[in-house]
């Protein structure tokens, strides 16, 4: 009880055979039935027919007639009687009888235990073959039993009784019987076969789902479902499988997201160290008295300004990338002319590029639209991807900053002559903390959130930024903004 309990497998090929026994039990039952009735009805009708013979015989001829009723009952097996008005047997013959000419006066309503009654004999009176079935005493069986009226002359003055026997009628409905019920153990068998087939192509699939929903459970989430059909079953092990790869893409991030926090603590945690140190070391020279002259006094106290400015910016530009990345940064958006915006960035570096020998290049079409951003926010983009630029390019070198026109987004790239970005590095540059120039991580020249910035602003601008960079032959940082339109021109 327990394994059936258990096992949808057997429960559906208990459920399949059972149905299918009371199915063919119930159907065996009412067409034995009906096919007995049918056989008993058509024994009926040829004993009734076998009496209208009879009786057109006795209609023709007057004559003797007991060879031949006597022949007649022992081809049809049956016992034979000549029957007047008045009751009078005046012939009876088969069933190991022969009674010519009997003249007994007898009643037919019970005749050897015959289901006769009065009323049915009237029928036979008024002309009407009539047939009964029921126990004869006299031959200790069931028999069926048909009267015929005799008519002579228009009026009927006799009657033909048959009456045979069932035990061999009986006989052949019990062979029909055995055919039917063998062909009912074969459609069980079959049945049973067929259940089990079909019981086990719908808990196969079961079997397997539930292994693979232990699989999840124990944290492997690359296990799937093999689907095989479009039915419930098949949506199932569908929904399993979306199921199975939503956890594994949900842990995923999960496990990227932890290791980013781990990243974000480690590199905070080492951005920090630096300027505090280097603010530690000037700090406590100048309370040791370490230096002599009020230029080193002074010189010290730069260095220590210059420190507290880098963590100022450091952490301003965290809190501004945690605020991005969490939407609740506001953009005031409005138009802006890129053209002003970038000749006054340029000039901010102006300094720079003059003590390094770099040449800004400005390649902007005569006529530039202007575009829908917050002018602060672009000039923070520009200044980031000028400065990294600026850097990047060697002495004597050059940076280009060019824009065209697409389909209602201006096009910015700022591109150098510098060492280029190594391969493996490309799809990093855009993480915090990343600086692929190893020797700025102990100055304070970067904090490496600068390119972080830049991809959240301009893809809150509704732009997107990539670079294109070759080892040996330079960068190019490309983003696109949004041009101005006007409510007149929507």
């Amino acid at each position: 009880m327990n394994l059936i309990k258990r096992s949808i497998l057997l429960k559906l090929w208990l459920l399949t055979v059972l149905l299918v026994v009371i199915v063919i039990v119930v159907s065996s039952i009412l067409q034995t039935e009906k096919l007995k009735g049918l056989y008993y009805s058509q024994q009926a009708e040829q004993l009734i027919k076998e009496g209208e013979k009879i009786a057109e015989n006795l209609a023709a001829n007057d004559l003797e007639f007991g060879h031949f009723l006597a022949m007649t009952a022992g081809m049809i097996g049956a016992n034979l009687m000549i029957i007047d008005r008045e009751g009078t047997v005046k012939e009876c013959e088969g069933v190991g009888m022969m009674r010519r000419g009997v003249g007994a006066r007898i009643g037919m309503a019970g005749h050897h235990g015959m289901p006769w009654r009065t009323a049915d004999l009237e029928q036979v009176w008024a002309g009407k073959s009539i047939s009964s079935r029921g126990y004869s005493s006299f031959l200790d069986s069931e028999v069926l039993s048909v009267a015929v009226p005799v008519k002579r002359g228009g009026e009927i003055g006799e009657a033909v009784v048959l009456s045979a026997p069932l035990a061999p009628i009986q006989s052949r409905l019990v062979n029909l019987q055995k055919v039917t019920l063998y062909t009912g153990l074969g459609g069980i068998l079959l049945a049973t076969l067929l259940s089990l087939l079909f019981s086990r192509s719908i808990s196969r699939p079961l079997l397997e789902m539930n292994k693979i929903a232990q699989a999840l459970a124990h944290g492997d989430y690359s296990q799937r479902v093999r689907v095989k059909s479009e039915d419930e079953v098949g949506a199932l092990a569908y929904s399993l499988n979306y199921l199975g790869k939503e956890l594994q893409e949900k842990v995923a991030a999960l496990e990227h997201l932890n290791q980013t926090r781990r990243d974000f603590v480690a590199n905070v945690s080492h951005e920090l160290r630096t300027p505090l140190t280097i603010m530690q070391g000037f700090t406590e020279a100048l309370l040791d008295g370490m230096a002599k002259s009020e230029v080193d006094r002074q010189r010290y106290l730069e260095n220590i300004l210059a420190e507290i400015l880098r963590l100022r910016r450091l952490v301003t530009e965290l809190l501004d990338l945690r605020r991005m990345e969490l939407g609740q940064m506001e953009m005031a958006r409005k138009e802006t002319s890129l053209a002003a915006l970038a000749g006054h960035v340029v000039e901010k570096f102006q300094p720079v590029t003059a003590q390094k020998g770099v040449e800004i290049k400005r390649l902007f079409p005569k006529q530039l639209p202007a575009v829908f951003a917050d002018p602060d926010r672009l000039e923070q983009v520009l200044v980031n991807l000028l400065d990294n630029a600026v850097r990047a390019a060697p002495k004597g070198g050059w940076v280009k900053l060019s824009v065209q026109e697409s389909e209602s987004m201006l096009q910015v790239s700022i591109s150098d002559n510098g060492p280029g970005i190594p391969p493996e590095e490309q799809s990093l540059i855009w993480e915090r903390f990343h600086k692929t120039d190893r020797s700025r991580s102990r100055t304070g020249s970067g904090t490496g959130l600068g390119l972080a910035i830049v991809r959240q602003i301009v893809e809150a601008h509704g732009g997107n930024v990539e670079v294109v960079s070759e080892p040996g032959k330079g960068s190019m940082f490309t983003f696109t903004i949004p041009v101005y339109v006007k409510e007149s021109q929507v």
